[in-house]
């Protein structure tokens, strides 16, 4: 996955390039960036000269009510100043998003998508008991690949300054706000999908290490914290898929990315997470008065999967068909629980 591109790789070709640009202003103002879930990213600002001025358009499609529909708007002439998107001020901001608003942004953003969203939910709860450092790392990695996909806005603008992008189109969710400017929109694009890689190599270097636990002294010590990585993990592995079907044209690429994801890191993830599993009940037969001591008797462990045995039986003949669901352009949930469910019901059946 270490030459995957398409998170951002479209933008570079939209006049980005050194070649269109002839130089910056001196001047630099505060913008405030906004991804649209209650949280803010100061960014210094300049003036932006190029040779070809259609770069400064920005498109993209939104889903009501399961209909995509597509949406553009000219934004203003600026971009990032001197120091660019400086990467601790970048993380500071995904890191509000987790301490406050993460459940909002879950509901919001998958928009109820079934097992998911409470799956997540139940992950973050869990966290929030434990301060286990890698759930928290897996939920910032979540975080940062969701808004590198996302749109940006630009919030505290008078109203007479006239700023270039305000969105008045009423059939758009985001009707009234300002697009930020589309190279800034970029920047903060490139320097969070280098954030979230960076995350993901963490999070997938711990979780080996917890796998290794398991078959030395700490046995099932770990096993709730790699289970929950592990989901969270594969959910984003699922929205990748997605994006490379529905930004790559070559299907030769997109079919051999996809299958040495399948083959490999998938496979060994729910591999070894259903050889840990077998001393353990299955997630719909988990009862925490019966099974507690199985895993220290720790009440936070118990809670979570207690939810977690409700999220499985109330979502069975969902996650069971979700195994072979295929791409849908128009349905940017047409791949969602196509590797946890392999995840759940695995264990289930273990």
């Amino acid at each position: 996955m270490k030459d995957w591109r398409a998170d951002y790789e479209r933008h570079v070709s939209l006049g980005f390039s050194i070649c269109n640009i002839k130089g910056f202003g001196e001047q630099e103002r505060t913008l405030f960036i906004t991804h649209g879930y209650g949280h803010m990213l100061p960014v210094r600002a300049r003036e932006v000269f190029v040779r070809d001025e259609s770069c400064f358009g920005l498109d993209w499609v939104e889903t009501i009510s399961d209909c995509p529909s597509e949406h553009s708007v000219n934004t203003a002439k600026l971009s990032a100043g001197v120091e660019g998107i400086p990467a601790a001020i970048l993380s500071e901001y995904l890191d509000n998003h987790i301490d406050g608003g993460f459940v909002e942004f879950v509901d919001e953003y998958f928009d109820g998508t079934p097992f998911l969203t409470q799956m997540l939910k139940t992950a973050y709860r869990y966290w929030y008991r434990e301060r286990t450092p890698v759930i928290r790392k897996c939920l910032k990695l979540l975080i940062a690949y969701n808004l590198t996909q996302h749109v940006t806005m630009v919030e505290g603008i008078p109203e007479e300054e006239g700023f270039l992008g305000k969105i008045t189109d009423s059939t758009s969710k985001f009707c009234g706000k300002t697009v930020a400017p589309v190279m800034i929109n970029f920047q903060i694009k490139d320097a969070m999908a280098t954030m979230w890689r960076e995350l993901q190599k963490e999070v997938l270097e711990q979780l080996s290490q917890l796998y290794s636990s398991v078959y030395t002294k700490d046995k099932l010590r770990h096993w709730p914290t790699i289970f929950m990585v592990a989901a969270i993990l594969l959910s984003v592995w699922e929205e990748m898929q997605f994006d490379c079907h529905y930004r790559i044209p070559d299907k030769e690429v997109v079919n051999k990315f996809c299958h040495d994801m399948e083959s490999t890191p998938v496979g060994v993830i729910v591999g070894l997470f259903s050889a840990i599993s077998q001393k353990l009940p299955a997630f719909q037969e988990w009862e925490s008065r019966k099974h507690h001591h199985l895993l220290n008797s720790n009440q936070a462990v118990c809670e979570a999967l207690t939810e977690v045995r409700q999220h499985v039986t109330r979502h069975d003949i969902y996650l069971r068909s979700r195994c072979d669901t295929t791409f849908d352009r128009d349905d940017f949930d047409s791949l969602c629980g196509k590797f946890t469910s392999k995840l759940v019901i695995r264990a289930s059946a273990s």
